[in-house]
């Protein structure tokens, strides 16, 4: 009896200090492009740093550390996850891991806009500046599903980006409007103000997407932006076409 209330606790200790590594093992392969760094505390309570990665040379690094709390319930196991920007603002996520399908809740958040590096080209080159502010509705997501089950609607709004490569500042503002579900997806793209305009849409299948769009310069900042927007395109008389 002693034995096996030894092992148990055992077991129970061990259970309770696995590793926030554990995590970032766990994740890694699982999801693309997800990459955790330098993590502390345990599985079920602990922070990482945390990115974005479609290469060898695009990253996309959250500055502050990402934050986690996991709790197990009769329904699976409930997620929080804390990350603050640059010491200001705090942007959370939570939702539930459950047995056969996860749900994730309503919510908001704001990022900085050097995640987008970890897209990859051309925005690795022009290196971003600026905030997103992202919103999306709840969602449930069954295992082993291309698709989520209901429809996913997220807003992304960027505001006064600026690029490292361009003396322009700010660049200007737009809206990002996505649209997934188990017939695919959707994203738009327009220009709420600024000297660069952004205008397109795009679909999602099966996992992959494809964007279709143009990007144009005001009259009087033509000269200015020609060296960005050939980076973005290519470019048709005063026309660049964006195509991912």
């Amino acid at each position: 009896m002693a034995t096996a209330v030894f092992l148990l606790t055992f077991a129970v200790v061990a259970v309770a200090h696995i590793p926030a590594s554990a995590l970032a093992v766990s994740l890694a392969g699982r999801v693309p492009g997800l990459v955790m760094a330098n993590s502390l505390g345990t599985l079920w309570q602990g922070s990482a740093e945390l990115a974005l990665q479609s290469g060898p040379s695009a990253a996309g690094v959250l500055p502050g550390r990402l934050s986690w709390n996991l709790s197990p319930t009769l329904h699976g196991m409930d997620v929080v996850l804390d990350e603050e920007v640059q010491g200001a603002s705090v942007s959370r996520l939570s939702g539930t891991i459950g047995w056969g399908k996860a749900h994730l809740n309503a919510g908001q958040a704001v990022l900085p806009a050097q995640l987008l590096m970890g897209l990859g080209a051309p925005f690795n080159t022009l290196r971003f500046e600026g905030a997103l502010n992202v919103d999306w509705n709840a969602l449930d997501w069954a295992y082993g599903a291309a698709a989520p089950e209901s429809l996913l609607s997220m807003t992304v709004q960027a505001n006064q980006l600026r690029s490292r490569l361009s003396p322009v500042a700010p660049l200007g503002s737009y809206i990002l409007s996505a649209a997934w579900g188990p017939l695919g997806g959707r994203i738009d793209l327009e220009t709420v103000s600024g000297p660069l305009m952004l205008s397109g849409q795009g679909t999602l299948t099966q996992g992959r997407l494809g964007f279709d769009g143009q990007a144009t310069a005001s009259d009087d900042m033509q000269p200015q932006l020609i060296g960005l927007l050939s980076i973005l395109g290519k470019r048709e008389g005063a026309i660049t076409r964006l195509h991912y």
